[in-house]
């Protein structure tokens, strides 16, 4: 996100301004279950069905380094409401527009749900989303809108999946190396396309994500094991397989961790947990790749390489659990307490 003031952040309600909407909101919300909210956006910037801003939100808003516009449906410009209808978008939302720049989402409606009840956790994602929007889409965008309709996202992720195979087995044959490099370069370049590519069109949907990173998790858990192989047949001797063994542990244990948090996430819609995953961890999507490119420079030092990997994999593991477990207890005595009530 641009640190300057003309750039826009939207705040956009599920909820019409007038007195009817304001009206037809307040019943909704009633009749809602605490779980289900009909506007997340004012949960996080009214608490709910407050007519002022909490203080909280007002804090919140001076830490955003752009001009926050809060607008109901009924009070949107025609830009607006034609890029959510190209875009097939479900309120609320937030949106993001830098000067002289095209409108992006920043956070869907989902993700609001996810941190309309933590601050902390709402800024953290709101800048997550702007950086990756920063430079993913600025170099992407001027290219994937010049790709046919033809080439659509789901076809660039299966390329990308292939060309992430093609360089696993190619780096067990230690005469392709260099191919193998390539190949493993057009995976990482496809693989930033197919999601500039589906929100440029407004394509970007749930199971795109899932194959996106399905075929991300394959690609990573093959490849030191075929560079290992290919060592092996290079020197005839045996590779340290201990230390590939404990990074692909590493791996799975920290993939674990992340999907058991989305998991409660989604089922207890608390911000806390949401704040647990944006928590920087030392190997992260492109410090993972930074490293097998550089296994696949150096394949000889497979062994260091793995081991190196698999600790930083592992302090990031410890950060979340050591973060995870006091949210979890809170999360536990939360729900005993409404019970122990009832009695």
């Amino acid at each position: 996100m641009a640190h300057s003031s003309r750039s826009i952040i939207y705040v956009l309600y599920n909820a019409n301004a007038s007195l009817i909407g304001k009206l037809d909101y307040a019943v909704k919300k009633l009749r809602a279950s605490p779980e289900n909210s009909p506007c997340s956006a004012c949960d996080l910037t009214h608490g709910g069905l407050r007519l002022t801003e909490t203080k909280d939100w007002t804090t919140t808003k001076e830490k955003i380094p752009a001009t926050v516009k809060q607008l109901h449906r009924d009070e949107l410009s025609q830009e607006l409401l034609t890029f959510i209808s190209q875009n097939g978008l479900r309120y609320p939302m937030v949106l993001g527009q830098q000067p002289s720049g095209p409108l992006q989402v920043l956070l869907t409606s989902e993700d609001l749900s996810t941190v309309s009840k933590d601050h902390t956790a709402f800024l953290s994602l709101l800048f997550q989303r702007a950086e990756e929007k920063n430079w993913k889409d600025r170099l992407a965008d001027p290219l994937v809108r010049q790709l046919p309709e033809w080439i659509t996202p789901g076809r660039i992720t299966l390329a990308a999946l292939n060309a992430g195979l093609i360089a696993c087995m190619l780096s067990s044959i230690p005469m392709y190396k260099h191919w193998a490099l390539g190949f493993w370069a057009l995976n990482r370049l496809l693989d930033c396309f197919d999601g500039s590519l589906a929100r440029s069109r407004g394509a970007a949907t749930e199971l795109g994500g899932f194959l996106d990173l399905l075929g991300d998790f394959i690609v990573y858990s093959l490849l030191p094991i075929f560079i290992g192989i290919g060592q092996e047949r290079l020197t005839a001797t045996s590779i340290g397989w201990v230390a590939v063994a404990a990074l692909e542990a590493s791996f799975h244990i920290n993939n674990f961790i992340l999907f058991y948090i989305a998991a409660v996430a989604s089922k207890r819609k608390d911000g806390e947990l949401t704040s647990v995953t944006m928590t920087p961890a030392l190997v992260e999507g492109f410090e993972a790749g930074l490293c097998f490119t550089i296994m696949l420079i150096w394949p000889s030092m497979i062994t260091l390489w793995s081991w190196l990997m698999s600790l930083a994999v592992a302090i990031g593991i410890v950060q979340r659990v050591l973060i995870l477990m006091p949210v979890l207890q809170r999360l536990d005595e939360k729900s005993v307490q409404p019970s122990q009530k009832s009695q």
